[in-house]
């Protein structure tokens, strides 16, 4: 992520591939881990900086619910989850959008970045009276922890 955020993608590709050879011969829970986590987050946060927010979305989406178990911060893991959400988005892939806000907003109602994600999946899909519900929300909320 650090490498892909500051566009050095050919490290970011030398260390997935790094990674990927080592698992040829890992065994154990580190290699687990990179296997199922470590690196379709890693792969993800390259995808995420190229544009190709399919990619994302495909090595993301199976991992969403157990990132987890990689450790990390809640804000690390959080950073991977707005990935997903913001990769759904600019793909035009507004109805999964929309189902990843819903799923933040079931956890976090009060999150003012819930709903103006989920104002943009439903502006995307045509839903205009629920996208401007959705941002006199993330509004209201936003007022309210400023005067806090």
């Amino acid at each position: 992520m650090a490498f892909a955020g500051a566009g050095r993608l050919d490290d970011a590709r030398t260390l997935i591939a790094d990674r990927e050879r080592w698992l040829d011969t890992a065994k154990g829970s580190n290699a687990a881990m990179t296997s199922e986590i470590g690196l379709p987050a890693c792969r993800s946060a390259l995808a995420f900086v190229e544009q190709r927010y399919i990619d994302v979305i495909d090595e993301l989406m199976p991992i969403r619910r157990v990132l987890h178990h990689f450790g990390g911060s809640h804000a690390q893991r959080d950073a991977l989850q707005r990935t997903l959400l913001e990769s759904a988005i600019r793909s035009g892939r507004y109805e999964l959008a929309r189902f990843l806000a819903s799923e933040r907003l079931g956890v976090r109602d009060n999150g003012v970045y819930n709903w103006t994600q989920r104002a943009r999946a439903l502006r995307g899909l045509g839903d205009t009276a629920g996208a401007e519900a959705a941002d006199r929300r993330a509004a209201a909320n936003r007022d309210r922890f400023a005067n806090a």
